[in-house]
C-alpha cells in the first residue's frame, strides 16, 4: 500500500517517556527488538513497518464496519477477564482486537514504537503508517487502564519487559490524548465481530472468509449445528402455517375464520420474536459500551 509523504509530525509521546532512550540503545542500526538493519535508504524499514501495521483490507470495508462494530467500543483487559473471553496473541494487524464467541485476538504492543527517536526517524514522515501506529498506540491506553490490565498485559507478554507500571501510567496518559483525527480510520472503532466480518467480507469484497477460524469441515458443521436447527424449527412452523392458510377456505364461518387467522397470527409471532432474539444476543456477546463499563470515560 502507498502511503503519501506529508510533512512530518511529531509523536504522540515525550521523549522522556520513551521506554528505550538513546543512551540505552546508541545510535540506531537495528529496529529496536529486531534484528532488522537500518539501511540508509529505509526500504527494508519501511516494508517491514507496513507489514506490522497495515489494516488496509478493514480500510477497504470501513463504510459496512458500522454492521460490525460500534465506535470507540474497547474495553480493558481485566473486562475481557470477567467476561470469560480468551486473549490470544496474534502478529496480525488485521486481527487486532476482533473477537468470536469467548475469544479476543490482541497483538503486542512492540518495542519500537515506544522509541521516541525511531518513531521520529520512521514513522513521522508518513501519514500513512503515523496514522496506523498512532491509532494502534491509542487501543493500548484504552487496553490498560488499571493496574491489574498491566497485570494481564505481562503475563501475556503483551507489553515490553522493560517497562514498568509507572512508566506505563505516564505513557498511557500521553496516548490516551490522542485525537481521533490523527489515527487511522480503522481505529475509529474498537472490537469487531469476526463473524459478521466474514459475511461483509463476503457480500462486498465476493470473497467466503476475512479470517477463516474453521480448519476442516468438522469444527464448521459444529459450530453452526445449533443456528441451523433453530433455522430449521422457524422455517418448518412458518411453512406449516402458510400451507394450512393456503388450504383453508375463505372464512366463512366462526370456525374457519379462527383458525385462518390464528395461523397467521403465529407468523407474525415469529417474525416479531426473531429480531429481538437477535439484539439480545448481541448486547450479551459485546456487552456495554465503554461508557457504560466505565463512568469515568
Amino acid at each position: 500500500m502507498n502511503h503519501a509523504i506529508y510533512s512530518p509530525r511529531k509523536p504522540p509521546f515525550h521523549a522522556i517517556h520513551s521506554v528505550l532512550s538513546d543512551a540505552a540503545t546508541g545510535k540506531l542500526m537495528r529496529i529496536p527488538g529486531h534484528v532488522i538493519p537500518i539501511d540508509e535508504t529505509g526500504i527494508k524499514v519501511r516494508q517491514f513497518l507496513h507489514q506490522e501495521l497495515s489494516v488496509s483490507r478493514l480500510n477497504d470495508l470501513y463504510e459496512h464496519l458500522w454492521m460490525v462494530g460500534r465506535k470507540s467500543n474497547l474495553h480493558p483487559l481485566h473486562w475481557q477477564r470477567m467476561t470469560k473471553r480468551d486473549i490470544v496473541v496474534t502478529e496480525d494487524p488485521g486481527l487486532h482486537l476482533l473477537w468470536y464467541d469467548s475469544t479476543i485476538f490482541i497483538k503486542p504492543l512492540p518495542v519500537y514504537l515506544l522509541h521516541h527517536t525511531f518513531f521520529t526517524a520512521h514513522l513521522c514522515h508518513d501519514e500513512g503508517l503515523f496514522q496506523e501506529a498512532c491509532g494502534f498506540l491509542r487501543t493500548y491506553a484504552l487496553l490498560i487502564k488499571y493496574e491489574s490490565d498491566f497485570r494481564i498485559a505481562r503475563e501475556l507478554g503483551l507489553l515490553p519487559e522493560c517497562i514498568t507500571w509507572m512508566q506505563w501510567s505516564e505513557l498511557a496518559f500521553s496516548l490516551a490524548a490522542i485525537p481521533l483525527t490523527d489515527v487511522n480510520k480503522r481505529y475509529h472503532y474498537g472490537e469487531l465481530r469476526l463473524h459478521r466480518l466474514n459475511l461483509v467480507h463476503n457480500l462486498f469484497r465476493f470473497s467466503p472468509w476475512y479470517y477463516n477460524i474453521h480448519r476442516d469441515y468438522q469444527s464448521w458443521f459444529s459450530y453452526q449445528l445449533g443456528f441451523m436447527l433453530v433455522l430449521f424449527a422457524y422455517a418448518s412452523v412458518i411453512m406449516s402455517s402458510m400451507q394450512v392458510m393456503l388450504t383453508t377456505p375463505l372464512p366463512s364461518g366462526e370456525v374457519s375464520a379462527l383458525c385462518y387467522w390464528t395461523h397467521h397470527l403465529k407468523i407474525d409471532l415469529v417474525a416479531s420474536k426473531a429480531d429481538p432474539l437477535c439484539r439480545n444476543t448481541q448486547h450479551i456477546e459485546e456487552g456495554p459500551t465503554t461508557s457504560e463499563a466505565d463512568p469515568t470515560c
